[in-house]
C-alpha cells in the first residue's frame, strides 16, 4: 500500500556516534527513504530516516571501490540521519495507523478504521 517492504540489514556502525550501529528495516520503493534502528551502547533504540543507505556505503569501502566519501563528512552525517520515532513500537504503531487511513481515505472501506 505504501510501496515500502522490509529489508533487514546486519548492524552497522553509525557514522557519527562510536559504539552505536544502525539496523536498516524499511525503504521505500525508489530509495528516497530508508529506515533505520539506531541503537546506541547505553541500549537506547529509536528509528531514524536517511537518503542513504549505509550498508551500501560500508560495502564499497570495504571493497576499496571509494576511498572517501559520504562517511567521512561528519557534518554532512549528521544531517543525513534524521530522527523519527523514540521506539520502533512507535513508529510500526504510527505506520499502521496512517495506512489504514490512506487506505479509507482513498476509496477503500472507512468501516475498517473502527476500532477492533
Amino acid at each position: 500500500m505504501t510501496w515500502c517492504w522490509t529489508d533487514i540489514s546486519p548492524p552497522l556502525p553509525s557514522p557519527v556516534e562510536p559504539g552505536s550501529f544502525l539496523v536498516r528495516f524499511l525503504r521505500d520503493q525508489q530509495d528516497c527513504v530508508i529506515w533505520y534502528l539506531y541503537l546506541r551502547p547505553s541500549g537506547e533504540a529509536f528509528v531514524v530516516h536517511s537518503h542513504l543507505d549505509y550498508e551500501h556505503e560500508f560495502e564499497a569501502r570495504r571493497a576499496a571501490e571509494e576511498t572517501a566519501g559520504d562517511l567521512d563528512d561528519a557534518g554532512a552525517q549528521t544531517a543525513a540521519i534524521l530522527w523519527c520515532a523514540p521506539s520502533f513500537e512507535e513508529f510500526a504503531h504510527r505506520f499502521w495507523i496512517e495506512n489504514r487511513l490512506r487506505h479509507a481515505v482513498n476509496g477503500g472501506d472507512p468501516s475498517r478504521l473502527e476500532p477492533q
